[in-house]
């Protein structure tokens, strides 16, 4: 089991699973949204909560129950206490395999670091956040890989953080922050309140142009295109910090991408918005020549989109990627982020319409762009990380530190106001700067509307 850094001060170290007997032994086998995860890295969410408590107060009014949560949501999540294995039998199979006495490694650790400087939104040592989530324990002898792991860690009579690390084979960000909120409504007593549980039915997904074979024929010719993209190791002095886009800027930048709109019909959305104006901030920030082509890559969440439909519950990977270029000279005149908007837009309906219409070439399109650091999106402001209350109170803040492994941004509901976005990013502190120079500017800009 993994343990926190050395000057952590580990408090207890356990593996907590569903209750015994509660689960038979069962196997998910993949489908091709999973499997064009199998060499990609886990997805991290830090959620930061007010606990002026000692450690020993935690421990032993709280613990227990949260523990007792766990193991009772996880009854339901089950998968995400089991490993991701090949499918016996089989060279090119892959499944989510629970069997009895599987569990999740819970760290609690201490710490005295400075907990209100890790709340704030200006940009912090990433360092310091990407040490408090926690490791995915190694594959085992036979090559099975666990997948979650969780930490919570204290900070006395100030706060705590708890963790989670998810593999992104094993589920997306809407499986894994309903597990959350389900786990969160379970502490708290309120679990009447609780998501509806998971839906691990898997019949209905349809394989177009067998785009399973051909994501793991490049994995077995050493094409892991989605690792590529995902092990961009944080630069030394590497800075999380956090830009939001209030309902307000959101309502000044569609006016001002619907009055620049060249096409009447474009109608743009709060997600497009802000999509764009991070886009354009950070090209602007690298300063690539006028010629150089710049790339955006997002998920679209297929649940509602698939014949048939996929329940919102549904239990996996359900992500289409959805990518958009252009040159970084479009972006440089004042009408830069309704050119962005229009593109992003188009792209979008396209989806909308067929979200699969080019399946079998994402990975292509995956490999074409993983070098030129494409901006890619996690997370999204649906999943309403602000609301996992676990009887605390709402979170204070929510990081997601395994953005760097993806070049990312991280986009989450504000939690001051409703309509708000928040947009996280990690990245050198010569970059940082340009780009939160670049985001604050633009919007002192839209005053005229």
């Amino acid at each position: 089991m993994m343990s926190p850094p050395s000057e952590f001060r580990v408090l207890e170290t356990s593996r907590v699973g569903p209750p015994p007997g509660s689960v038979p032994e069962s196997s998910l086998p993949f489908t091709f949204f999973d499997i064009a995860w199998l060499y990609g890295g886990p997805v991290q969410r830090v959620f930061f909560y007010r606990f002026p408590h000692s450690a020993s107060h935690f421990m032993e009014s709280l613990f227990p129950t949260l523990k007792s949560a766990l193991s009772l949501t996880l009854r339901d999540f089950y998968p995400l206490a089991g490993k991701v294995r090949p499918s016996p039998g089989s060279q090119s199979q892959y499944e989510l395999h629970y069997a009895e006495g599987d569990g999740v490694p819970l760290v609690v650790a201490e710490h005295d670091g400075d907990f209100d400087d890790l709340l704030g939104y200006h940009p912090r040592e990433y360092a310091t956040v990407r040490s408090l989530a926690p490791q995915i324990p190694e594959p085992t002898d036979d090559g099975q890989r666990p997948v979650m792991a969780l930490q919570v860690t204290l900070f006395p009579n100030k706060g705590l953080a708890l963790a989670v690390t998810v593999h992104h084979s094993a589920c997306d960000g809407s499986s894994s922050t309903r597990f959350m909120s389900s786990w969160a409504c379970r502490a708290s007593g309120l679990e009447k309140a609780a998501p509806a549980p998971p839906s691990f039915d898997r019949s209905s997904v349809t394989d177009p142009n067998d785009v399973y074979s051909k994501f793991f024929s490049g994995f077995s010719a050493g094409e892991r295109i989605v690792e590529s993209m995902m092990v961009q190791f944080a630069p030394p002095d590497a800075v999380i910090g956090t830009v939001t886009l209030t309902a307000d800027d959101l309502g000044k930048l569609k006016a001002t991408i619907s009055s620049e709109a060249k096409n009447a019909s474009f109608r743009c959305s709060n997600i497009v918005a802000a999509y764009a104006y991070a886009w354009v901030s950070l090209v602007k920030a690298r300063a690539p020549s006028a010629e150089s082509t710049v790339h955006l890559a997002f998920p679209g969440n297929c649940r509602g989109r698939l014949q048939p439909a996929l329940p919102a519950e549904y239990f996996g990977n359900c992500l289409a990627g959805i990518f958009v270029e252009a040159k970084a000279g479009d972006f440089a005149g004042e009408d830069g982020v309704a050119v962005a908007a229009r593109i992003i837009g188009e792209v979008i309906e396209q989806f909308k319409a067929e979200p699969l219409r080019d399946a079998d070439q994402w990975s292509e399109k995956y490999r074409a762009i993983a070098m030129q650091r494409p901006l890619t999106v996690a997370g999204s402001p649906g999943f309403k990380v602000y609301d996992v209350d676990f009887g605390w109170g709402r979170p204070v803040k929510v990081d997601m530190p395994s953005i760097t492994w993806m070049g990312a941004i991280s986009v989450a509901e504000s939690r001051e106001e409703s309509g708000g976005v928040e947009i996280g990013s990690v990245a050198s502190k010569s970059e940082m700067d340009p780009f939160v120079a670049h985001f604050s500017r633009g919007l002192k800009l839209l005053d005229k509307f």
